[in-house]
């Protein structure tokens, strides 16, 4: 039943690390290197250094900003997003992140069309993958579907 017993250790129990370990220390305590492993860098700040693209609608209501892969890193409202009904601003936010999300795998095309070519493939069959296979849109490609949503969405609004 001892198994079963959840209780927090008391006073009487007695047992604390410090005293059972004193002055314990690695061997090589002086020598430890607490930077990260490759790939999982960081810059002074703290802040991972990953690519992020952002995106604002043109009423200047909200900022959507997502990492390389199309990933929403964070969404930013401005005080006039209040005004907003809830409906309308929840849409706003998901067409906003949705043009982020497209620039970011536009930047996936590019990235992946220029690391083949230096790898020594063919630009016509690659493009052909990458919009075909993967359906990644070009970098021409995601700023037409930007102006033509602004275009269309915005039109009349200041």
């Amino acid at each position: 039943m001892a198994a079963l017993d959840f209780s927090v250790p008391g006073e009487e129990d007695g047992t604390d690390l410090g005293v059972i370990l004193g002055d314990y220390a690695t061997e090589n305590a002086a020598a430890a290197d607490n930077s990260p492993p490759p790939g999982f860098d960081v810059d002074p700040d703290g802040v991972d250094p990953m690519a992020t693209f952002t995106v604002t609608n043109p009423p200047g209501t909200v900022t959507v900003t997502s990492f390389m892969d199309g990933r929403v890193h964070q969404v930013d409202l401005s005080p006039k997003a209040a005004e907003l009904p809830e409906a309308v601003l929840a849409e706003e936010i998901v067409v906003i992140a949705g043009l982020a999300t497209q620039d970011a795998r536009s930047a996936q095309y590019t990235f992946m069309l220029d690391g083949m070519r230096e790898h020594g493939h063919d630009n016509a069959a690659t493009r052909d993958f990458l919009t075909r296979d993967l359906d990644l849109p070009t970098p021409e490609q995601a700023q037409a579907a930007r102006a033509e949503l602004f275009t269309t969405r915005y039109a009349g609004e200041e």
